[in-house]
C-alpha cells in the first residue's frame, strides 16, 4: 500500500506500477579466453603477507572446484592475476643466485690458497654468518621476503670477506715456517684493526640505508639492516672462528713431501693458478715501483679518466624502476565518452580475439565497464607463455601490440600498460592545475603534441575527456522563487526519474534485497517528455518542469578531478622499450618551461617522476652519511684526521667502473644500481685499508715509506684480490640474470661488478702515489701544531 500527497486513501502499488523480481542492470562484463567469467577481486588485509593470503587463497581454490564438480555445467574457479606470483618468482631467483654465490666464491678461495682444509675454514664464515644475520633478523621482527634475501644475496661475497683476510694472513705466517699456532695469533693480530675498520666501514654504508625516509626508505630499510647484521657476525667469525679453526686443523707445511698422484690431479688447478699469480705479483712490483717514481703523473692520469666517466652519465639511461619482464602487461582502451556498455562490449571481444591469435600469449582476460559507472573503458589483462617457450621478450611483445592495435586509435584509444612493483598507474604524469577547465584542457592539448617529440614516452593521453553527452536542466531562479520550487528538490525528482530511487528492502529467509522504484524504460527519457515532467514545490504541490526550468542540449567533460581544492588534468603517458623516466621528465621540463602557460595554471610532476626525485635525494643523503661515517671510524681506530682522506681516495675510483659497467652493457641508472653505487663506497675502502694498513705497520718496524708501500703492495696483493674475485663471484649470478625475474635487478650486479674492478685496479696504483703526498702532509700538520710526530697508535705497536 502507498498513500500520495493531498489523498487519505490508500492505493495498492498494483494499480500505479508492476512489480518485478529482476536483477541490477548490468554495469561490467567479464570475459577469460573468449568465454563469459565472473572476475573477482581479492584484497589483502594492511600489513598482511601477500604470499601467505596467496597460498591460503589457492587452498580455498582447490576445495571450491572440488565441491563444484557436481554442479551443472562443471563451473569452476581459475586464478588469473596473482601478484605473489612476481615475489615467489623472485624468492626462489635470488635463493638460486646465494647458492651460486657461495658456488663460485668457494672456487676462488681454493684457488687463491691451493688448500681444502684453508679453503673449508675460510667458507665456515657463510653459514655462520647467514644463521647469526636470521637470528638477528628474527628478533628485529625482519620477515624472509624478496628484499631481505636480496641482501643476503650481495653479502654472500661480503661475509667471507673478513674471513679470507684473516685466513690469507695466518696462511702466510704458516708458509713462512710458523707453527699454526702462533701463526693464528700472530697473523689474526696484524690485520685485526684492517679487518674492525672494513667491516665498520661496510656497516657504515648500510646503516643510512635502512633509515631512508619515504617510499625507498620503506623499500630498503630490512634490506640496509640485514646485511648490517650479517657483517656484525661475519667480523665476530673472522676473529674467533677462523683463528681457533686455523690453529688446530691446520698442520705446518712440509715442502719437502712429494705429493701422490691423486693430489697432483687434484691440487693441479690450484698450482696452475699460482703459477700464473706468481707472474702477476711480481708485475705489480714493477708497476708499483714506477707508480712511486711518477707519482704526480700517476694521479693526473686517475683524475682525468674520474673526469671522462662522470661525463658518460648523460649518456646512460635514468629511471625509477627498471622494467620486469614477468610475461604479463595491460592493455586498456576507452572509446569515446558515451559509448554504450555493448559496444564497447563488442570492442573489446574483438580486441582479446586478435591478440589470442598470438601463440605467445597464453592467456588473456576482459574487464568491460568498471564500477565507477564508466561503460566506455575495458582492460584486458595479458599473460604471455613461459620465457622457454617463447621468441619475444615482454617489452618486444608490448612493442608489438601497440603496432598492431595502432589501427584502433581512433576508436578504443589502446594503451599497453606494464604490470610493475611500483603500481598499474602510467609511470609518467604531469597534473596542470587551474581554475579554468577549458584552459587547462587546450593547454593540455598543445603540450600532448610535443610530448610525443620525447625519445621513449607512448601512450600519451590526459584524463580530460570532453565531448560527453549532457541533457541539462537549468532552473530559472526567478520563476522558481514565484512557484516556491528548490532546486535540490526538483533535482531529486529528476534524479528520482531516470534512476530511480531505494525507500526500502526486502527482506527473505536472511537475505535482503533492494526496492527500487523507477519510470519503465520508455518513460527514462526527460528529454523527449520535458513538457509533461512535474516537480514539486516547498507546500509539495506539482508544478510543470518547463514553468521553471529550460532544457540545454551540450556536451560536456566526463569527468572533473580536483587536487587541493583545484581543479586539474593531468598528461599520462606509458614507457616504451628501453624508455628511462628520469630522461623522459627532464625533457618534458625543458617543453614547459619554454612554454608561456597561461595566468594562472601551474604544473607539477607525479607517479615515477615524483618517485625518481625522491629516491634521488635520499640517496644523496643516504651517501653523505655514508661518507661522514667512513671518515668517523677511520680516524677513531687511525688516530689521525689525515689517514682517513688516503684510504677514501678510493671511493670515487669505484664510481668509475660501475658507470661504464651501465652504459656498455645499456643498464640504465635506476633504485637498485643507487644502491650498487652506495655499496661500493663501502667496498672501495675495503682495499685501501688493507694495503694503508700494512704500509704504516711497516713503517713502524723502521722501513722506508717507498720500501714500505712496495712491501705492502705484495703482502697485500693476495688478499685484496681475493676479496675482489669472490665478491665479483657472488655477484656474478645477479649480473647476468639469466632468468626472466633475474634480469629485472641485473643492473645492480653489473655495476658492482663494474665499480669492484676499477676501484681494485685503480686502488693497487693510485693509493701509493698518494699515500706519499698525504703522509707528508700529515707530518707537517702535526709539526705546524706542535704536537709529537709520533702517535699513541704508533707507540703502541713499538
Amino acid at each position: 500500500m502507498v498513500s500520495f500527497f493531498a489523498n487519505d486513501v490508500p492505493v495498492t502499488v498494483g494499480k500505479v506500477g508492476q512489480v518485478v523480481d529482476t536483477t541490477q542492470d548490468v554495469k561490467t562484463k567479464g570475459y577469460l579466453n573468449g568465454k563469459s567469467a565472473l572476475l573477482i577481486e581479492v584484497y589483502k588485509r594492511s600489513g598482511s603477507n601477500t604470499v601467505d593470503v596467496s597460498d591460503n587463497i589457492l587452498k580455498k581454490v582447490s576445495l571450491i572446484n572440488k565441491s563444484l564438480e557436481k554442479h551443472e555445467g562443471a563451473p569452476k574457479i581459475q586464478i588469473v592475476r596473482d601478484n605473489a606470483k612476481a615475489i615467489r618468482m623472485n624468492l626462489e631467483d635470488v635463493k638460486l643466485t646465494i647458492f651460486e654465490g657461495i658456488f663460485l666464491a668457494i672456487i676462488v678461495v681454493y684457488l687463491f690458497l691451493g688448500n681444502f682444509k684453508s679453503t673449508f675454514i675460510t667458507i665456515m664464515a657463510l653459514p655462520n654468518s647467514l644463521i647469526g644475520a636470521f637470528i638477528l633478523m628474527g628478533i628485529a621482527g625482519f620477515s624472509v621476503n624478496m628484499l631481505t634475501l636480496m641482501a643476503l644475496s650481495l653479502a654472500v661475497g661480503l661475509l667471507i670477506d673478513d674471513a679470507i683476510v684473516v685466513r690469507e694472513n695466518i696462511f702466510r705466517h704458516i708458509e713462512e715456517g710458523e707453527d699454526p699456532k702462533s701463526a693464528a695469533e700472530k697473523g689474526t693480530n696484524e690485520v685485526m684493526l684492517a679487518v674492525v675498520a672494513t667491516t665498520l666501514a661496510i656497516i657504515a654504508v648500510f646503516l643510512p640505508v635502512g633509515f631512508l625516509q619515504g617510499m625507498v626508505g620503506q623499500f630498503f630499510k630490512e634490506f640496509g639492516l640485514t646485511i648490517v647484521f650479517a657483517m656484525t657476525i661475519s667480523l665476530f667469525d673472522a676473529l674467533t672462528v677462523a683463528p681457533m679453526l686455523s690453529a688446530y686443523l691446520i698442520g705446518k707445511i712440509d715442502k719437502t713431501k712429494k705429493p701422490s698422484w691423486l693430489e697432483k690431479v687434484v691440487y693441479a688447478p690450484a698450482d696452475k693458478f699460482n703459477d700464473f699469480y706468481n707472474v702477476v705479483e711480481k708485475k705489480y712490483e714493477q708497476l708499483i715501483k714506477f707508480t712511486l717514481k711518477h707519482k704526480l703523473r700517476i694521479i693526473l692520469i686517475s683524475l682525468a679518466v674520474l673526469v671522462l666517466s662522470l661525463g658518460s652519465v648523460v649518456k646512460i639511461p635514468k629511471t625509477f624502476m627498471p622494467t620486469n619482464e614477468w610475461g604479463e602487461f595491460f592493455v586498456n582502451l576507452e572509446a569515446k565518452p558515451g559509448t554504450s556498455l555493448n559496444q564497447m562490449d563488442k570492442y573489446a571481444v574483438q580486441i582479446d580475439e586478435l591478440l589470442r591469435k598470438e601463440k605467445e600469449i597464453e592467456m588473456v582476460s576482459i574487464s568491460v565497464g568498471n564500477t565507477n559507472g564508466e561503460s566506455n573503458v575495458a582492460s584486458l589483462y595479458v599473460q604471455m607463455v613461459p620465457s622457454n617457450k617463447r621468441k619475444r621478450s615482454t617489452g618486444d611483445m608490448k612493442v608489438y601490440v601497440r603496432k598492431l592495435l595502432d589501427p584502433y586509435k581512433e576508436a578504443m584509444n589502446p594503451k599497453v600498460a606494464d604490470v610493475s612493483m611500483a603500481g598499474e598507474d602510467s609511470p609518467f604524469f604531469v597534473i596542470l592545475k587551474g581554475n579554468d577547465l577549458e584552459t587547462l584542457s587546450n593547454e593540455a592539448s598543445i603540450l600532448m603534441e610535443k610530448f610525443k617529440t620525447i625519445p621513449g614516452l607512448v601512450d600519451i593521453d590526459t584524463n580530460y575527456k570532453a565531448g560527453k553527452p549532457e541533457y541539462q536542466v537549468k532552473m530559472i531562479p526567478s520563476k522558481m522563487v514565484k512557484l516556491g520550487v528548490q532546486s535540490i528538490s526538483a533535482g531529486m525528482e529528476l534524479r528520482g526519474m531516470v534512476e530511480g530511487l531505494l525507500p526500502a528492502k526486502y527482506r527473505e529467509n536472511g537475505m535482503e534485497y533492494d526496492i527500487r522504484v523507477m519510470l519503465n524504460d520508455n518513460q527514462k527519457d526527460i528529454s523527449r517528455q520535458f513538457d509533461q515532467l512535474y516537480v514539486p514545490n516547498v507546500n509539495m504541490q506539482l508544478v510543470k518542469l518547463k514553468n521553471v526550468a529550460e532544457p540545454i542540449v551540450t556536451t560536456g567533460p566526463s569527468k572533473i578531478f580536483r587536487r587541493n581544492r583545484s581543479r586539474y588534468v593531468a598528461i599520462m603517458g606509458n614507457l616504451g622499450k628501453n624508455g628511462a623516466i628520469a630522461d623522459i621528465t627532464a625533457q618534458a621540463k625543458k617543453i614547459l618551461d619554454k612554454e608561456k602557460l597561461p595566468e594562472g595554471v601551474e604544473y607539477e610532476f607525479s607517479g615515477s617522476s615524483e618517485d625518481f626525485v625522491d629516491l634521488f635525494r635520499n640517496m644523496i643523503i643516504a651517501a653523505g652519511l655514508s661518507v661522514v661515517f667512513i671518515y668517523f671510524v677511520l680516524a677513531s681506530l687511525y688516530e689521525s684526521l689525515i689517514i682517513p682522506f688516503t684510504i677514501m681516495m678510493a671511493l670515487p675510483l669505484a664510481i668509475i667502473g660501475a658507470l661504464l659497467a651501465l652504459l656498455i652493457t645499456g643498464h640504465s641508472i635506476n633504485m637498485f644500481t643507487m644502491i650498487a653505487l652506495i655499496m661500493l663506497f663501502g667496498l672501495a675502502t675495503k682495499n685501501s685499508i688493507l694495503l694503508v694498513d700494512y704500509t704504516q705497520q711497516l713503517m713502524r718496524k723502521g722501513l722506508p715509506r717507498d720500501e714500505a708501500l712496495v712491501r705492502a703492495g705484495v703482502v697485500r696483493l693476495r688478499p685484496i684480490l681475493m676479496t675482489t674475485f669472490a665478491l665479483i663471484a657472488g655477484m656474478l649470478p645477479l649480473a647476468l640474470g639469466l632468468s626472466e625475474v633475474g634480469k629485472f635487478r641485473s643492473s645492480m650486479g653489473v655495476a658492482i661488478i663494474g665499480g669492484l674492478i676499477s676501484s681494485t685496479f685503480l686502488t693497487l696504483v693510485i693509493i701509493p702515489a698518494v699515500f706519499g703526498y698525504m703522509d707528508t702532509f700529515r707530518l707537517w700538520t702535526r709539526k705546524l701544531l706542535g704536537r709529537p710526530l709520533t702517535r699513541e697508535i704508533d707507540r703502541e705497536e713499538e
